[in-house]
């Protein structure tokens, strides 16, 4: 049996060990919530880039509102990034290392939690390997093809997240190290290759002018350079969870000694500079205070290669090897699937509460729940959404002032809008049109954890009156409870 046969075999059996354990759980709120935003196709969303959000969506309509229809995608692109580093290594430190290098991927912690979470890590981290695999051979063959394939890759990783504009960036960082590769900078394939993500990110721009600038309106200048150092303890033992301890000492072993060989070893050059830029985003976001899982996962894999400088014999790799799988089973092992807290069951009393204290069905009792995550697990299972105007999401969120979520971005229960023009027009031609709420006076069923006592003043005061429905006991073992809010008048001034 041949190598090839070999790893199209090892591919298989762990995308299926994947969808076998995603299969019996439950949607989490969190991707209910990328789901509802797929549902209505975009550029962009409030939480950035569109890929994931579709990506999530288009899992859900073919394979059903659990965490099997969510993530399905994402075991794929677990996949195809095993495939980029494959093709990626491959020519740079042979077949067998290649194929080790694979195998290392799919046993790290954190690879295998992204490989099974529907978040940006693994598309960027596929987006990312195809990126430098195609690159490779644009620099060796300076083949504009290879060029526009690696401007194609930088595109789709933009489409999860704006951090894969460190690819393009990282390749001008090998080609000016290089005095082999500077002069291809001359050439038209290096800009060729900019016009995807220059393309996708005027688009993005277009969107964020849309919409208030969400996606840089929270940082400034004092946020971009405040970086604590007090942080910086902390991501490291992260970054040996999701590593494994011995893994992560072998990864800094390998970009250490692979750089100092980057004068006179092309390879280790193109390997070691992007796998040291990848960490130094990841460094600069953990002690910015962000989430740097996603930096992270994708400097693990560019580092990988470079474990084939580290003088070590057989041995030690196969203890590095064995120690990441035990780490991969131990971590799935401490943190079992835990059961939803909003399932089809929850939905389906939720529907029979609203459709029981609905009197008029001209003016149906509409849904509130306390969260984004709580609101969209609840809409994507509701049995019946007829009840719905037409652009409005099914189940809406407390409103508020602040804006945190797509919710703010879509139809709201508190928002005017112009009312029906007078029969007779106005002799006065400065007249102007009155707003209307069509929610005024109709009742609502706000969905929570919270008691009777926690209940927010934007419940509590823009009611007539609310009092407790039901209390039910989900899964999780988590406690809903259903208030019935009667004529919503709006909140005071």
């Amino acid at each position: 049996m041949n190598h090839s046969v070999v790893f199209a075999l090892f591919l298989a059996v762990v995308t299926l060990l994947r969808w076998w354990w995603l299969a019996p759980q439950d949607l989490p709120p969190s991707a209910a919530y990328l789901a509802l935003c797929g549902f209505s196709p975009a550029v962009a969303y409030f939480d950035g880039p569109a890929g994931t959000a579709m990506s999530v969506a288009f899992g859900t309509r073919f394979g059903g509102a659990g965490a099997l229809g969510g993530a399905f995608l994402w075991p794929v692109f677990a996949a195809v990034a095993t495939v980029a580093l494959y093709a990626l290594a491959n020519p740079l430190i042979g077949r067998r290392g290649a194929l080790a290098s694979a195998v290392l991927l799919n046993l790290l912690p954190a690879f295998n939690a992204a490989a099974v979470t529907p978040t940006c890590a693994m598309p960027l981290a596929m987006s990312a390997l195809g990126f430098f695999a195609c690159l490779w051979r644009a620099l060796t063959t300076s083949s504009v093809v290879w060029w526009l394939g690696a401007g194609l890759c930088a595109a789709g990783g933009l489409f999860f997240d704006y951090l894969a504009w460190f690819f393009l960036p990282a390749a001008l960082v090998i080609m000016l190290a290089s005095h082999r590769w500077r002069p291809q900078l001359l050439e038209p394939g290096f800009w060729v290759s900019l016009l995807p993500s220059l393309a996708l990110l005027v688009w993005l721009l277009a969107w964020n002018a849309e919409h208030g600038w969400v996606h840089f309106i929270g940082g400034t200048w004092q946020t971009a350079t405040s970086l604590h150092l007090r942080l910086l303890p902390g991501a490291v033992y992260e970054a040996a969870l999701g590593a494994s301890p011995l893994v992560l000492l072998a990864l800094a072993a390998g970009i250490y000694f692979a750089l100092r060989e980057v004068r006179v070893a092309p390879r280790a050059k193109f390997l070691a500079l992007p796998a040291l830029v990848g960490v130094t985003i990841a460094a600069y976001l953990a002690m910015r205070g962000e989430p740097a899982r996603a930096a992270g996962l994708l400097a693990a894999a560019l580092a990988i290669p470079l474990l084939a400088w580290v003088p070590v014999g057989s041995r030690g790799a196969a203890l590095v090897i064995m120690t990441s799988a035990l780490w991969t089973a131990g971590a799935f092992w401490l943190h079992p699937a835990r059961p939803a807290t909003v399932t089809a069951q929850v939905a389906q009393e939720i529907e029979k509460l609203r459709t029981a204290n609905t009197a008029d069905p001209a003016a149906p009792v509409f849904l509130i729940a306390r969260d984004a995550p709580l609101a969209s697990a609840l809409a994507l299972h509701l049995p019946d959404t007829s009840f719905v105007a037409p652009g409005h999401p099914p189940v809406y969120v407390v409103e508020s002032p602040y804006a945190d979520s797509q919710y703010a971005l879509w139809p709201r229960y508190d928002q005017f809008v112009d009312a029906p023009p007078p029969a007779e027009t106005a002799a006065d031609p400065f007249t102007e049109q009155d707003g209307a709420n069509p929610f005024l006076w109709r009742s609502a069923l706000y969905i929570t954890p919270q008691k009777s006592d926690e209940l927010p003043q934007s419940i509590t005061a823009a009611f007539a009156a609310h009092r407790l429905l039901a209390e039910i006991t989900t899964p999780s073992g988590e406690v809903l409870r259903v208030y019935l809010c009667s004529e919503y008048e709006t909140l005071p001034l």
